[in-house]
């Protein structure tokens, strides 16, 4: 059996057995999703109140230490792989941090701007920390035929920004059930089918660990979701995948693997650059999955779409632009 089938098989069915467990633990000690947008602003989820969320630490938890444990037995550790699983678990924390600021001091929103975007910067320094011990050859590809950047601090600044721009356009897309894990695991699907063309089995592994244990995640977050992965989940997703980029040496390939990701976040942008140049909105909200939920994609109000027909249409457009990479740039 392939090292990388066999990931599969250990994230998903750990995953089965410890999330519904977390699950509950969750429901007793009120580790709760505070009551969304309803009413007039956005679609109602006032029914989502109450429901567990953090589940990012369970399927994290099935990931760094299946790892650690099959990257031994298997002979597979490398420090690129190491240093996307360390990336992902400093972002884990991070978003740890951010869901319990929400959940026990009750505010929609967790660690103020500055605080959140000083951690992040910290997490992403100490992952090229890991890369940098490991030999990294700090090369950056340009397109259009320029030369290459190669300049040590110009990567780290470009690594800081892919980390933190990415885990946050992955925390903005998860905003519905299964939605960013449904997503996350095409994107992931995708950067194993990279490893294993590029010979990187280490990288491989870890990625197969991810997609079984969303998938086993998926089990219980699909709609109706009875556990959130919260921003310990999200953060953690968005920054390996960014570092999956980074350590293949396909730094822009996450602008079409990760296509789903960055129309959720320009759709942000571009509103709110609208409505405060402008006073007017272009979407009927965003991020544009909500927006999608109030109007379908002609924006129509009388027409909304449910929860699974955003994700079945997100999806699909994951899979597509996925599919595109590979075949194009393979």
């Amino acid at each position: 059996m392939s090292v990388w089938i066999l990931g599969l098989l250990v994230g998903f069915g750990f995953t089965l057995l410890i999330e519904p467990r977390l699950r509950d633990w969750f429901k007793q000690v009120k580790v709760a999703q505070m009551v969304m947008r309803t009413g007039d602003v956005g679609p109602d989820h006032a029914a989502k109140a109450g429901t567990p969320t953090m589940g990012g630490a369970g399927f994290m938890f099935v990931v760094i230490v299946g790892y650690l444990i099959l990257g031994a037995w298997t002979n597979q550790y490398d420090s690129t792989a190491f240093a996307v699983l360390i990336g992902m678990m400093l972002f884990a924390i991070v978003g740890g941090f951010d869901d319990s600021i929400k959940i026990f001091n009750q505010r929609d929103e967790g660690f103020r701007f500055l605080a959140k975007l000083s951690a992040e910067i910290l997490a992403a320094i100490l992952a090229i920390g890991v890369l940098t011990l490991g030999g990294f050859v700090f090369t950056l590809a340009l397109p259009f035929g320029w030369p290459a950047l190669t300049h040590p601090m110009i990567y780290l600044l470009f690594v800081i920004f892919w980390l933190v721009g990415w885990s946050n356009a992955t925390n903005l897309t998860d905003g519905l059930d299964g939605l960013a894990t449904g997503t996350a695991i095409i994107a992931y699907a995708t950067y194993l089918v990279l490893a294993l063309i590029d010979g990187n089995a280490a990288v491989a592994l870890l990625d197969a660990l991810m997609i079984g244990a969303l998938g086993g995640f998926l089990v219980f977050n699909h709609y109706p979701a009875s556990i959130f992965m919260g921003d310990t989940g999200s953060l953690a997703l968005g920054a390996g995948l960014a570092l999956n980029a980074i350590v293949l040496h396909r730094e822009w390939s996450l602008l079409l693997i990760g296509l789903v990701f960055l129309v959720e976040t320009l759709s942000v942008m571009i509103q709110v650059t609208s409505y405060r140049l402008t006073g007017k909105r272009v979407f009927l909200m965003t991020p544009i999955h909500h927006g999608l939920e109030k109007g379908g994609l002609m924006g129509n109000p009388a027409k909304p779409w449910s929860e699974w027909q955003v994700d079945a249409f997100f999806w699909t457009v994951g899979l597509v632009s996925a599919g595109c990479y590979l075949v194009w740039f393979s």
